[in-house]
């Protein structure tokens, strides 16, 4: 590789590090919530606007832009050639959640060496990293095998019905680079079962409502479950450590606390839903027919993995089932419970609906299947991404981090020849924060702003790598 063309682009990227962290604090506030249930569509207002902006910045700085119909957007780095690498960013974002001490979520806030806000890390990051990249290139004449596609996709949080559709009307790049997935890449995702489950009966008119969540893919931090006033169940007994517990005039408000995280990882959280019922199972005056809802939902969220149901596995490819109820509704009595799963990729869909079908029959509780997918595993000895780890040992001197299968869903399992990697070098540098603060789906959202200039100069030169080779 050019080592003169590493130098005056790493320089150029160096340079313009206080142009990064404003555009990125630009576009970070924006609320940029997917929503399917628009009247906006494709997916809300936010989402369009926050596509405007990227757009209107491409064209800005002289690229090609492009709207697919504000399902994905493009800008373009367009030299003529024949075939393309892609850069695949989403701009959509889960929703901000509570708890933020550092700033608001969409008040973007530069502490100390930190940037805070709501998509700062997952994955706004991209985005602008990925137009620098193009920026950074361009300005030092690089002479590349390939046009550079800078794409922006605006659902990745609510199902990836935005890659649905690009795939089924548009041409994809040779090769994409999806940085959503860390350094050194991964390679390969868990497959996915996404299922709700509601009780047949409904609870006595002890509860008014419960409540909990608001995305299928973040551990909630807080559940709540309204009692009737002057009920015998006796909620004084729950441990203040755990729960708040309010008594107002017409009903008693009981809080469950936990810690917030990603679904993909939720042994590094506290799920507030099963803390709210592991609570209420154990409490004395509850009502038999409430117990046993109650019970159920608890049983489904005592560990992980799924257990309960019979979908936990561990494989050898990719490693442990995972499995978290996330969103805990009431509707007139019947409380829902939406899960999320990402399954050992050598496990299959089928087994998983079967057992958990079977299960919830048992217990007088239906199923209803929202999401799946297979997960993959690629070839992580091939050229191409033995190309890319060496470029990231190289860089780091890294020898240890293995290019593995991630439980986190990215663009990457939506569209065919992408690998996903990352754009901020993540280290041990970390603010204070509280437990359950700071990461992805986390309040308090955060990037190291000089890891993140370091892992858009490791990205280029990935890129560039590839770009040789293909």
């Amino acid at each position: 590789m050019n080592s003169a063309l590493i130098e005056k682009v790493n320089s150029y990227i160096d340079a313009h590090k206080d142009d990064i962290v404003r555009d990125l604090a630009a576009v970070a506030s924006i609320e940029s919530v997917s929503l399917d249930d628009s009247d906006v569509k494709p997916f809300g207002p936010g989402c369009r606007k926050v596509l405007d902006h990227m757009l209107a910045k491409g064209e800005a700085e002289g690229f090609k832009t492009h709207n697919y119909e504000y399902y994905v957007g493009s800008v373009k780095y367009d030299l003529g050639k024949e075939d393309t690498i892609g850069m695949l960013a989403h701009l959509d974002v889960v929703p901000a959640g509570s708890d933020w001490t550092v700033t608001e979520p969409y008040t973007p806030l530069l502490k100390d060496g930190y940037l805070f806000g709501r998509g700062v890390g997952d994955n706004k990051s991209a985005a602008i990293g990925g137009l620098y990249i193009m920026k950074a290139l361009r300005d030092a004449g690089a002479e590349l095998n390939h046009n550079l596609d800078l794409m922006l996709g605006t659902s990745e949080e609510t199902g990836m019905g935005d890659m649905k559709y690009f795939t089924e009307h548009y041409e994809c790049p040779k090769f994409t680079f999806v940085p959503d997935g860390g350094f050194p890449g991964v390679g390969g995702e868990f497959g996915r079962v996404r299922y709700t489950l509601t009780s047949n009966d409904a609870l006595s008119d002890d509860f008014l409502c419960m409540d909990a969540g608001s995305a299928f893919n973040i551990i909630p931090n807080k559940a709540v479950a309204v009692l009737k006033k002057g009920t015998v169940i006796d909620y004084n007994s729950l441990d203040p450590e755990k729960f708040t517990v309010t008594e107002k005039d017409d009903c008693v408000e009981v809080v469950a606390h936990g810690v917030t995280t990603h679904a993909a990882g939720p042994e590094r959280g506290v799920n507030a839903v099963w803390v709210l019922t592991d609570g209420l199972v154990k409490l004395d005056g509850l009502k038999p027919e409430d117990k046993k809802i109650i019970e159920f939902m608890n049983n489904v969220n005592a560990d992980y993995y799924g257990s309960f149901l019979g979908i936990d596995c561990t494989d050898e490819v990719s490693g442990t089932t995972v499995s978290s109820g996330t969103v805990l509704r009431y509707d007139n009595g019947h409380v829902s419970l939406l899960n999320d799963c990402r399954r050992a990729v050598t496990d299959n869909n089928d087994r998983l609906i079967e057992n958990i079908t079977k299960k919830a029959a048992e217990w007088n509780f239906s199923v209803s299947i929202q999401e799946t997918s297979n997960g993959y595993a690629l070839d992580v000895n091939g050229p191409v991404i033995q190309a890319i780890k060496k470029v990231y040992v190289d860089e780091t001197g890294d020898t240890e981090s293995v290019i593995g299968i991630g439980k986190g869903g990215t663009y990457a399992g939506a569209l065919p020849r992408a690998f996903a990697t990352g754009v901020n070098l993540r280290g041990d540098n970390r603010p204070e924060l509280p437990q359950g603060h700071g990461s992805a789906h986390q309040p308090d959202e955060f990037i190291v702003v000089e890891d993140y200039i370091k892992g858009i100069k490791l990205l280029m030169k990935m890129i560039l790598t590839v770009d040789e080779i293909l």
